[in-house]
Protein backbone atom coordinates (compact mmCIF):
# COMPACT_ATOMS: atom_id res chain seq x y z
CA UNK A 1 0.00 0.00 0.00
CA UNK A 2 3.15 2.59 0.78
CA UNK A 3 4.32 1.89 -2.88
CA UNK A 4 1.24 2.37 -3.97
CA UNK A 5 0.36 5.50 -2.28
CA UNK A 6 -2.86 3.75 -1.14
CA UNK A 7 -5.11 2.02 0.60
CA UNK A 8 -5.63 -0.85 -1.63
CA UNK A 9 -4.72 -4.64 -0.87
CA UNK A 10 -4.94 -7.68 -3.14
CA UNK A 11 -7.89 -9.98 -2.34
CA UNK A 12 -8.21 -13.85 -2.91
CA UNK A 13 -11.06 -15.65 -1.52
CA UNK A 14 -9.00 -19.11 -2.21
CA UNK A 15 -5.34 -19.99 -3.55
CA UNK A 16 -6.14 -20.37 -7.06
CA UNK A 17 -9.01 -18.00 -7.00
CA UNK A 18 -8.96 -15.12 -9.19
CA UNK A 19 -7.50 -11.28 -7.61
CA UNK A 20 -9.34 -8.33 -6.92
CA UNK A 21 -8.79 -5.59 -4.70
CA UNK A 22 -10.19 -4.18 -1.02
CA UNK A 23 -9.94 -0.88 0.85
CA UNK A 24 -7.50 -2.91 3.74
CA UNK A 25 -7.91 -0.36 6.38
CA UNK A 26 -12.08 -0.42 6.13
CA UNK A 27 -11.75 -4.37 5.98
CA UNK A 28 -10.20 -4.49 9.24
CA UNK A 29 -11.97 -1.68 10.91
CA UNK A 30 -14.98 -3.36 9.75
CA UNK A 31 -14.18 -7.34 10.83
CA UNK A 32 -13.26 -6.10 14.21
CA UNK A 33 -16.50 -4.37 14.51
CA UNK A 34 -19.10 -7.22 13.18
CA UNK A 35 -16.65 -9.70 15.06
CA UNK A 36 -17.19 -7.52 18.25
CA UNK A 37 -20.68 -7.82 17.94
CA UNK A 38 -20.90 -11.43 16.49
CA UNK A 39 -18.68 -12.11 19.46
CA UNK A 40 -21.80 -10.64 21.96
CA UNK A 41 -24.19 -13.10 20.16
CA UNK A 42 -22.17 -16.13 18.65
CA UNK A 43 -25.77 -18.17 17.75
CA UNK A 44 -26.23 -15.68 15.01
CA UNK A 45 -23.10 -15.91 12.96
CA UNK A 46 -24.67 -18.39 10.54
CA UNK A 47 -27.20 -16.20 9.61
CA UNK A 48 -25.31 -12.67 9.76
CA UNK A 49 -24.61 -12.39 6.25
CA UNK A 50 -28.72 -12.96 5.16
CA UNK A 51 -29.24 -9.87 7.80
CA UNK A 52 -30.47 -7.10 5.48
CA UNK A 53 -28.63 -4.46 7.62
CA UNK A 54 -25.17 -3.24 5.47
CA UNK A 55 -23.29 -3.41 9.09
CA UNK A 56 -23.25 -6.97 8.85
CA UNK A 57 -23.61 -8.07 5.59
CA UNK A 58 -20.29 -5.53 4.91
CA UNK A 59 -18.81 -6.96 7.65
CA UNK A 60 -19.27 -10.57 7.21
CA UNK A 61 -17.58 -9.42 3.85
CA UNK A 62 -15.05 -7.16 5.06
CA UNK A 63 -14.30 -10.66 7.40
CA UNK A 64 -13.59 -12.91 3.93
CA UNK A 65 -11.83 -10.21 2.50
CA UNK A 66 -9.51 -9.99 5.50
CA UNK A 67 -8.87 -14.07 5.07
CA UNK A 68 -8.23 -12.91 1.10
CA UNK A 69 -5.89 -10.58 1.77
CA UNK A 70 -3.94 -12.89 3.70
CA UNK A 71 -4.59 -15.62 1.12
CA UNK A 72 -3.00 -13.45 -1.36
CA UNK A 73 -0.10 -12.28 0.13
CA UNK A 74 0.93 -16.19 0.97
CA UNK A 75 0.25 -16.76 -2.56
CA UNK A 76 2.50 -14.56 -3.73
CA UNK A 77 5.31 -15.03 -1.16
CA UNK A 78 5.24 -19.32 -2.43
CA UNK A 79 4.40 -18.76 -5.94
CA UNK A 80 7.52 -16.22 -6.54
CA UNK A 81 10.80 -17.12 -8.29
CA UNK A 82 12.54 -19.47 -5.82
CA UNK A 83 15.42 -16.40 -5.67
CA UNK A 84 12.98 -13.87 -4.22
CA UNK A 85 11.48 -16.12 -1.40
CA UNK A 86 14.40 -15.18 0.48
CA UNK A 87 14.77 -11.64 0.11
CA UNK A 88 12.26 -10.52 2.31
CA UNK A 89 13.04 -10.34 6.40
CA UNK A 90 10.08 -9.90 7.51
CA UNK A 91 7.34 -11.93 9.20
CA UNK A 92 5.84 -14.04 6.46
CA UNK A 93 9.65 -15.31 5.80
CA UNK A 94 9.84 -16.25 9.15
CA UNK A 95 6.70 -18.05 9.37
CA UNK A 96 8.10 -19.80 5.83
CA UNK A 97 11.08 -21.00 7.99
CA UNK A 98 9.03 -22.59 10.67
CA UNK A 99 7.72 -26.45 11.04
CA UNK A 100 5.15 -28.10 12.60
CA UNK A 101 5.12 -30.96 15.25
CA UNK A 102 6.72 -33.50 12.64
CA UNK A 103 9.61 -31.23 11.57
CA UNK A 104 7.78 -30.45 8.57
CA UNK A 105 7.88 -27.04 7.02
CA UNK A 106 4.26 -25.17 6.94
CA UNK A 107 2.22 -25.77 4.24
CA UNK A 108 -0.14 -23.28 2.58
CA UNK A 109 -3.26 -23.57 4.52
CA UNK A 110 -1.47 -23.41 7.90
CA UNK A 111 0.72 -20.28 6.59
CA UNK A 112 -2.14 -18.38 5.47
CA UNK A 113 -3.83 -18.61 8.76
CA UNK A 114 -0.85 -18.09 10.34
CA UNK A 115 -0.88 -14.60 8.23
CA UNK A 116 -4.21 -14.07 9.05
CA UNK A 117 -3.46 -13.89 12.49
CA UNK A 118 -0.81 -11.82 12.54
CA UNK A 119 -2.96 -9.24 10.31
CA UNK A 120 -5.73 -9.25 12.92
CA UNK A 121 -3.11 -8.97 15.75
CA UNK A 122 -0.61 -6.52 13.78
CA UNK A 123 -3.16 -4.16 12.80
CA UNK A 124 -4.62 -3.68 16.30
CA UNK A 125 -1.27 -3.18 18.09
CA UNK A 126 0.08 -1.18 15.05
CA UNK A 127 -3.26 0.95 15.75
CA UNK A 128 -3.28 1.33 19.42
CA UNK A 129 0.37 2.03 19.66
CA UNK A 130 0.37 4.78 16.44
CA UNK A 131 -2.63 6.48 18.22
CA UNK A 132 -0.42 6.43 21.73
CA UNK A 133 2.44 7.53 19.96
CA UNK A 134 0.76 10.55 18.27
CA UNK A 135 -1.27 11.99 21.26
CA UNK A 136 1.69 11.66 23.88
CA UNK A 137 4.10 13.82 20.87
CA UNK A 138 1.65 16.08 20.37
CA UNK A 139 0.80 16.58 24.31
CA UNK A 140 4.90 17.25 24.82
CA UNK A 141 5.59 19.93 21.80
CA UNK A 142 9.56 19.53 22.41
CA UNK A 143 9.33 16.00 21.48
CA UNK A 144 7.46 17.14 18.03
CA UNK A 145 10.85 19.87 17.84
CA UNK A 146 13.26 17.02 18.12
CA UNK A 147 11.35 14.53 15.89
CA UNK A 148 11.49 16.89 13.29
CA UNK A 149 14.89 17.57 13.40
CA UNK A 150 15.57 14.54 13.47
CA UNK A 151 13.56 13.17 10.70
CA UNK A 152 14.68 16.55 8.00
CA UNK A 153 18.39 14.92 9.01
CA UNK A 154 17.80 11.55 8.13
CA UNK A 155 15.58 11.72 4.96
CA UNK A 156 16.50 13.01 1.97
CA UNK A 157 14.25 16.24 0.50
CA UNK A 158 11.38 14.87 -2.04
CA UNK A 159 11.29 11.87 -0.43
CA UNK A 160 7.61 11.43 0.65
CA UNK A 161 7.82 7.66 2.22
CA UNK A 162 11.29 6.50 3.00
CA UNK A 163 12.65 2.97 3.26
CA UNK A 164 13.36 1.26 6.63
CA UNK A 165 16.86 1.29 5.86
CA UNK A 166 16.52 5.16 6.30
CA UNK A 167 14.93 4.99 9.21
CA UNK A 168 16.01 1.83 11.06
CA UNK A 169 18.42 3.24 13.26
CA UNK A 170 16.92 6.48 14.36
CA UNK A 171 16.83 7.29 17.94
Amino acid sequence: MLKKGKDIAEVQKTPDGPVTYAPAIEVLNRRGEVSGTIGCLPSIKPYAKYIPDPFFRDGVRAVENLAGIATARVNARLDAPEHEKNQRVDLLARLMEGKDENGNRLGREELTAEALTQLIAGSDTTSNTSCALLFWCLKTPRVIEKLQRELDEAIPKGVIVPDYETVKDLH
